[in-house]
């Protein structure tokens, strides 16, 4: 058996590839470059295929002779749901025996279109005939990487949106174990699985487990977008990303990311998932080290 995982090196492909390697998984990875496969190689990926998910070909090359398929799109891309369909249609052709979808948390929230991008791709592959799972996880506890600095450096932890609005939210090492579950052992297939931790916190009191855990003084605040903007210009963010982006942070400011029940994330698991506190212990140590 060969799993492919394309988006094997970001944020949920790569904790899903360890636990893969961890129970003994065949991966192959569909890696757009040549230092991501090499990174992945290091991990015990078996094979890396360098291709592009927006080019047809090299999406075909990948999927040939594998059993199953996780698919994780690309953050933040006009062209998301053209790139789901397109792996869709290779699984469909290659006549994979499992296709699972790392979906979003909410895809049919409209106002949003990263997520009904996802949504789309959903709707195609419960119609496309093949076995599947779609995924739906929480906002990743792990993004606080990116403030991190921010926090470190000034005791600050800036979001562009409010503060006080409760957030549903999930370890990714949690994600990509209940992925790797889900990838192979049989029991789990032909459903849609909405995953969370057992938290559900504002930014604020994100905060105040960051300020207790560190010991040092940490305060939530919004950050403008507008400001927000011309970090991601200057980032090299392209123009539809950037508004996109900021329709999330419009909707998260005045609705949160309502919901989070940990009970589906158990049930994967066979255990009680992670809380926020234990991850940031976990967070703080690794900067330590």
């Amino acid at each position: 058996m060969t799993i492919l995982v394309i988006g094997a090196s970001g944020a949920v492909g790569l904790p899903t590839v360890r636990h893969l390697i961890k129970r003994g998984a065949k991966v192959r990875a569909l890696s757009s470059k040549e230092s991501s496969a090499v990174n992945l190689k290091s991990l015990g990926v078996a094979e890396t295929v360098i291709g592009d998910v927006a080019n047809d070909a090299d999406v075909k090359r990948a999927f040939a002779g594998v059993t199953s398929v996780m698919h994780i799109p690309p953050r933040f891309r006009e062209d998301e749901a053209k790139i789901g369909l397109r792996v869709l249609k290779a699984a469909v052709e290659a006549k994979v025996g499992h296709f699972v979808f790392s979906s979003v948390f909410h895809p049919q929230m409209r106002d949003m279109e990263h997520h009904f991008n996802k949504l789309v791709v959903e709707e195609a592959l419960t119609d496309s005939g093949l076995s599947f799972t779609i995924l739906q996880p929480a906002m990743f506890m792990q993004n606080i990487r990116l403030e991190w600095p921010g926090i470190r450096d000034r005791g600050v932890y800036l979001r562009p949106y409010s503060p006080d609005q409760r957030m549903a939210l999930i370890d990714t090492e949690d994600y990509g174990e209940a992925a790797a579950r889900v990838l192979t052992e049989p029991g789990y297939r032909g459903a849609i699985f909405e995953l969370a931790g057992p938290d559900q916190l504002t930014t604020a009191e994100m905060a105040a487990v960051i300020a207790e855990e560190w010991g040092k003084p940490v305060r939530a605040e919004k950050r403008s977008i507008e400001d927000w903007k011309a970090w991601a210009k200057a980032q090299n963010w392209n123009p539809w990303s950037i508004e996109a982006y900021a329709k999330m942070c419009h909707h998260y400011d005045e609705h949160g990311y309502a919901g989070g029940n940990p009970l589906v994330l158990s049930a994967v698991l066979g255990r009680a998932p992670g809380g926020y506190r234990a991850f940031i212990k976990r967070f703080l140590a690794a900067q330590k080290s």
